[in-house]
């Protein structure tokens, strides 16, 4: 469908909501919830919700206006009807997301299946509930909110509303968790049936670069083994590269010079031949990679990781004694969180803290996964139409821009850029001076806390009063916010204010002096970040500035750029550097994006392992007694009668026969045999927690196993093997190894009580 037939399309909807408003002006307030009863006795009639689409939006404008004083603008009417029919609206910011999704979250909630509206921190899923539930309350719909507190029993009773409010993570992590429960009565979601994802790109592209991942605390790491490796890790030579070229020769012999590489453009770290002679070496084993020596190579990975890529103040802070992981794209610090697969240890090893229990995982999805269960999926975001290609290849989303309702009137300067990053800041702080003489306020947006604390630094010595906000002191958030657009204030932020804040700016003193002024002074690896921080400024036709500050050592150009350095002192005005910029920002999306798609591609594989087993566990939860059990006693009959392993002969010599047949009933009177003796219903609840626990373990251990092969599968590029395949071919096997343990563990965990391999 294009442009004009979606304008086209949109404009006659909006005009058929206008000439209803007059008539929805007249209802009382009781008549609404009288409304909302007429619409589902519509829809449960046949009619589909569309259909009814124009009087349930005027129904919808009209309350809203009555519970908040707002009336919906006609473009926040149109980025209704593109939310509902499964899209991604581009909203600018400020233009009101937040009330433009009671359009489709009405009109979806009448069919009684669920919404689910998706925001990505837990602030503004609470201040978007409390401020949508009041208006869906006059209308006679139910409401929840899904908070990281809440018991079991809260959470069902959220779900079970109409509408449900939550952070991405929260809702991905409540899907994990109902399929690893070993209670039908703890599962707390419905099916997924229609969702609203709010801030989209950072949902769904940004933060989809790490999957969804629940796991336990309890397990005591090996802390000599860390502490061994550290030491280790921490004497060894490596080099780092911006790109790594598998089929260059040249490169590789270099490469092999050094114990390991860190590719800062992928974010890895890996060792060479040499380095992992050396690992060899000081453990005295033959070979790292043999299964026997998985902690070993887990352990060394991670702690290259911790040295080579992941860095403090930028990935993490350390508060109270504690690594605290802070969220790249929004710089919140992500509270409860720890790395898993034994990383956080590795980072707690290196900075000499106390190693925690480490995180065992139990389940993993990756967001691209989760998100398209639901039935109906949309978004809307102030910068999507960049990532259009994204969105619609692993989303199959499109992306449609809504027009602002008032003019933008911000003016977007040139970039400026500098010789050093010295010279930058020397820049930045003088504009701040220059702006504050007349009162400006200024929004100066960093992307790191280091970065934010180097200009304070400066600031400090010109004795220049500020605000900061960074992940450090996050609870200040709100009142440093509200705070940044008076006059004469200056405010320091990382990402924090850049998304879901509005600052509102002072009319009278401020708008004649240009608005609020935002100042980058460092452009980020996707654009859309970029765009964001300067839609702080100019909201809702206001006026407002902003400008970046640049420099030749920026982290954008030293990684992403070509070396095009210009050798001029102090400003650098031509065309061939500002250019480099833009083609480095494009180059670390494309390599983000190959990321996140190559991501995709080994959780498509693991996604089709954890259906099986998902569906699996499932029908044991809600399968009559014996019915699974029996299904599996069949299989058991036939290999341990056909297999030549020590188990199965250590099995047969526990029945007297080796025919199938005779085994199977022996089987079933043994089985028939505990019931009696425990008792049906009791033995009914062990008989489920016997199955579910089995195919717990052994799911756990293979993810553990996928994600150690993960980690090092790149590395059969340099063998010219394709890795995708490989792990398809390691994959197979090791899943169908899987199936097998699990079935014949059952049953002799519940003939005997123990587990296959443990029949010696």
């Amino acid at each position: 469908m294009n442009k004009i037939k979606i304008s086209s399309k949109y404009k006659k909807i909006i005009k058929q909501i206008n000439e209803l408003e007059h008539i929805m002006s007249e209802l009382s307030d009781e008549q609404f919830k009288n409304k909302t009863i007429e619409f589902k006795n519509i829809i449960k009639n046949g009619i589909k919700p569309d259909e009814i689409l124009v009087e349930v939006y005027a129904v919808a404008r009209e309350a809203t206006k009555r519970v908040t004083g707002k009336r919906l603008y006609d473009v926040q009417l149109m980025g209704g009807v593109a939310l509902n029919e499964g899209r991604i609206a581009e909203i600018k910011a400020g233009e009101g997301k937040t009330l433009t999704a009671i359009l489709p979250v009405y009109l979806n909630a009448l069919e009684g299946k669920g919404v689910h509206v998706i925001t990505t921190n837990e602030y503004l899923a609470k201040r978007d509930y409390g401020e949508i539930s009041k208006i869906l309350h006059f209308l006679g719909v139910t409401a929840g909110l899904i908070e990281q507190s809440m018991s079991i029993k809260e959470r069902k009773e959220a779900y079970q509303k109409e509408v449900t409010y939550g952070t991405n993570t929260e809702f991905g992590f409540d899907y994990l968790r109902d399929n690893t429960t070993k209670k039908v009565q703890d599962i707390v979601q419905r099916q997924l049936n229609f969702a609203i994802v709010d801030e989209a790109d950072s949902i769904l592209l940004d933060e989809a670069n790490t999957p969804l991942i629940i796991s336990n605390c309890n397990q005591e790491p090996n802390k000599l083994l860390y502490k061994k490796i550290d030491e280790l890790v921490k004497t060894m030579d490596y080099i780092t590269i911006i790109k790594e070229k598998y089929d260059d020769e040249e490169q590789h012999e270099k490469l092999e010079k050094y114990d390991y590489f860190v590719n800062e453009s992928l974010k890895t770290a890996q060792l060479t031949l040499k380095g992992i002679e050396k690992v060899e070496k000081e453990f005295n084993i033959n070979n790292l990679y043999d299964p026997s020596n998985i902690e070993i190579l887990s352990a060394v990975t991670q702690s290259l990781k911790a040295n080579g890529i992941i860095y403090k103040d930028i990935d993490y802070i350390i508060s109270d004694g504690k690594i605290k992981i802070i969220d790249k794209y929004t710089g919140r610090i992500m509270e409860g969180k720890r790395f898993c697969g034994g990383l956080h240890e590795a980072i707690e090893t290196k900075e000499n803290l106390e190693i925690q229990n480490m995180n065992k995982i139990l389940a993993t999805i990756s967001s691209q996964n989760y998100f398209k269960l639901y039935k109906k999926l949309s978004g809307m975001t102030g910068t999507a139409k960049a990532s259009e290609k994204e969105f619609n290849e692993v989303y199959n989303l499109d992306v449609i821009e809504i027009p602002t309702n008032k003019p933008i009137k911000r003016i977007d300067y040139p970039d400026k850029i500098f010789e050093n990053e010295e010279i930058k800041f020397e820049k930045v702080v003088e504009e701040i001076k220059n702006n504050l003489k007349i009162g400006q306020p200024i929004l100066v947006g960093t992307t790191s806390i280091k970065n934010s604390e180097k200009i304070c630094k400066i600031l400090d010595k010109n004795n220049i009063s500020y605000n900061l906000l960074n992940a450090k002191n996050h609870e200040k958030e709100a009142k440093i916010v509200s705070q940044a657009g008076k006059y004469g204030k200056t405010t320091i932020a990382t990402n924090m204010a850049g998304r879901g804040t509005n600052i509102l700016i002072d009319q009278e003193k401020v708008a004649p002096l240009g608005g609020l002024k935002v100042i980058g002074t460092e452009k980020h690896e996707s654009s859309r970040i970029d765009e964001q921080l300067r839609g702080r400024s100019g909201r809702q036709g206001q006026v407002g500035e902003s400008i970046f500050f640049l420099s030749q050592e920026d982290e954008l150009l030293r990684v992403f750029g070509k070396n095009t350095k210009s050798k001029k002192s102090g400003e650098i005005t031509n065309n061939k550097t500002k250019k480099e910029f833009i083609k480095a920002q494009k180059r670390a999306e494309d390599i983000n994006y190959t990321i996140r798609k190559n991501m995709v591609k080994y959780d498509n594989i693991i996604n089709i392992n954890r259906k099986i087993i998902y569906a699996e566990r499932k029908k044991i939860l809600e399968a009559e007694s014996g019915k699974v059990f029996k299904e599996f006693v069949d299989y058991f009959c036939k290999k341990i009668t056909k297999s030549d392993e020590i188990y199965s002969k250590n099995i047969l010599e526990r029945f007297g026969s080796t025919k199938p047949e005779d085994i199977k009933n022996d089987i079933l009177n043994k089985y028939d045999e505990k019931i009696q003796y425990i008792g049906k219903k009791e033995f009914e609840k062990v008989e489920k927690q016997v199955q579910l626990n089995v195919i717990d373990e052994y799911w756990i251990d293979f993810i553990e196993k996928m994600n150690i092969l993960l980690d090092n599968i790149e590395l059969r590029r340099y063998a010219r093997h394709d890795p995708v395949n490989e792990f398809i071919i390691e994959n197979s096997k090791a899943f169908e190894k899987l199936n097998e343990i699990i079935k014949l563990s059952i049953v002799t965990k519940i003939l005997f009580g123990i587990k296959y391999e443990e029949c010696i």
